[in-house]
């Protein structure tokens, strides 16, 4: 059962005397006071539920509450399990929007903002104290005709059922989503999904391309997006359905779902076009070489010898290629000898492999293509540029306590996104001086250098002091690295500049302070952006 919360009770009258002997104790209580069964909730619901409305109120000599049309005053009691079938054989006086009742049970059958308005006249002054979505507001009763009136109306926000409504294009064509033909697609090519549910006001989706159910059997999921416009590609020959589930959730949000099977069923055909390679090769975390292609591999063993990968111009030895295990349109390459950041490597695929796609198609060949390195920055998010606005705390930057110049978020220059720091100092300044804290501090291996790199760039017309310098603290141990005197005011304005420092640290960093700009003299009138930092541990091949 709904549990009935006290909103708002308050005593009100207020009573006068110039002498204690003077006093006459009243003949009648006055108060007025209201609750709803949602508590101190904000008054949102979905449609086809109800609020319970209760009139607290004592010595009033009229009441009446008042509905919106389309919606129904029900009689109790519910249990937590009943539903709007029920509240449809409880609805008293079809068609009624007044009722003098104390308590009422309103049945909500009309989304939007609806109202409920509670009037009360009472024969002495009152004042209402109530809390609605999450505000509290104080009304006075207003005298008419020498009685004391209290008319208010609280808003009641009811969600609508969610009805989802899409669209699907292929190559542009807008489909028609009432027939029932197959959609054909090649493997490999795309549909795009369009979201355009407004009815329930949903707040996320989930787009699906699954094997049809069958008994005893999970679908399989073979494509999938939650972007209001989604581009499935379809890599697995077959016949799959899609659709979409739309849901809405949030705090005190009430939640609904509901989910849309699209009745035209898409089969993948194998692709007209050549099966090539697709986008970056790139090592993974453990060393592994990731190749992608446009279509999914048909199961193959023993082709390492039409692979060749040079490490460094050197032909390596490969121990194995084989076909990912999450995704079956890239192939994983795996050598006998661990890889190092530095390295520069290269894949080249040889003619006569008999490899082929699950749709028949033998790859096309190609010689010392790149691959992208795996990186990794030691340094949060937070502190590796100024894309989080920065000075929020932990893991982004500020301002050290030493500062005397300006140190600020801007989107004036950026060399990576779109903000960068900002350092300005005017003469007189001797100093600019950002931080950055750390939640977590990083832990560094004593035995390894490491390598911490930034950029720079100093705005057209700045005038550096000589004696200005710029220089680094990697604390706990407050170690300066990496000073630098702007090439004696003489470094290049209007570009950015890359600085590397190399160094070695047996304590973790907590925090990093950098004197952005540091005057002897204080004489520099200068803007200096900061951007791109960058902490990792320094690998060397043998």
């Amino acid at each position: 059962m709904k549990k009935i919360y006290l909103i708002a009770v308050v005593l009100t009258t207020a009573f006068f005397g110039c002498q204690d002997d003077d006093y006459d104790a009243p003949n009648s209580f006055y108060d007025v006071g209201l609750y709803h069964s949602l508590g101190q909730q904000a008054l949102e619901i979905n449609i086809y539920d109800y609020i319970t409305f209760a009139n607290l109120s004592q010595n009033y000599s009229h009441h009446e509450w008042t509905i919106g049309e389309g919606n129904f005053f029900i009689e109790g009691p519910f249990t937590f399990r009943d539903s709007s079938s029920l509240y449809e054989t409880r609805i008293i006086n079809p068609g009624d929007t007044t009722s003098t009742d104390k308590t009422i049970n309103v049945y909500f059958k009309k989304s939007g903002l609806q109202k409920v308005r509670m009037f009360n006249i009472f024969d002495e002054y009152v004042a209402f104290r109530g809390f609605q979505n999450g505000s509290a507001y104080t009304m006075e009763a207003e005298e008419i005709n020498g009685k004391w009136v209290i008319d208010t109306t609280l808003t009641v926000k009811v969600y609508d059922t969610i009805v989802p409504e899409i669209e699907v294009r292929q190559a542009n064509v807008l489909l028609d989503l009432e027939s029932t033909d197959t959609i054909y697609v090649e493997a490999g090519d795309t549909l795009e999904f369009t979201d355009k549910t407004t009815i329930g006001e949903p707040t996320t989706r989930f787009w699906w391309a699954r094997t049809f159910p069958t008994e005893g059997a999970e679908p399989e999921t073979v494509a999938s997006g939650n972007q209001e416009v989604a581009n499935l590609v379809f890599k697995k020959l077959g016949t799959f359905q899609a659709g979409i589930t739309v849901s809405r959730s949030g705090e005190n949000i009430p939640a609904d779902s509901d989910r849309l099977i699209i009745s035209r069923p898409v089969k993948v055909i194998p692709s007209s076009q050549p099966f090539v390679l697709t986008g970056n090769i790139n090592e993974q975390e453990d060393e592994t070489i990731k190749i992608p292609f446009n279509g999914e591999f048909a199961p193959f063993f023993n082709k390492e010898s039409f692979f060749e990968v040079k490490v460094n111009d050197i032909v390596f030895n490969i121990e194995s290629v084989s076909i990912n295990a999450d995704d079956s349109t890239f192939l994983d390459i795996k050598l006998t000898e661990p890889i190092y950041r530095p390295d520069v490597i290269t894949v080249t695929l040889l003619d006569g492999s008999g490899i082929e796609s699950t749709d028949t198609r033998t790859p096309v060949s190609f010689t010392d293509v790149p691959v992208n390195m795996h990186d990794v920055n030691l340094l949060p998010i937070g502190v590796q540029g100024a894309e989080d606005f920065g000075f929020q705390g932990s893991d982004s930057w500020g301002i050290h306590g030493d500062n005397k110049g300006t140190v600020e978020v801007s989107s004036e220059q950026a060399s990576t996104g779109s903000y960068s720091i900002k350092a300005t100092i005017v003469p007189g300044e001797a100093n600019v001086q950002p931080a950055a804290v750390l939640s977590q501090p990083i832990i560094l291996d004593p035995d390894a250098n490491y390598i911490f790199k930034y950029k720079r760039y100093i705005k057209p017309g700045s005038v550096v002091s000589p004696t200005a310098r710029s220089g680094f603290f990697f604390i706990q141990n407050w170690t300066q690295q990496g000073w630098t005197n702007y090439s004696n005011g003489t470094e290049q304005q209007g570009v950015w500049n890359e600085f590397t420092i190399t160094w070695k640290q047996s304590q973790p960093i907590s925090q990093i302070m950098f004197r952005a700009i540091i005057d002897g003299n204080s004489a520099s009138d200068a803007v200096i952006y900061y951007d791109d930092f960058y902490l990792v541990k320094e690998e060397l091949r043998p």
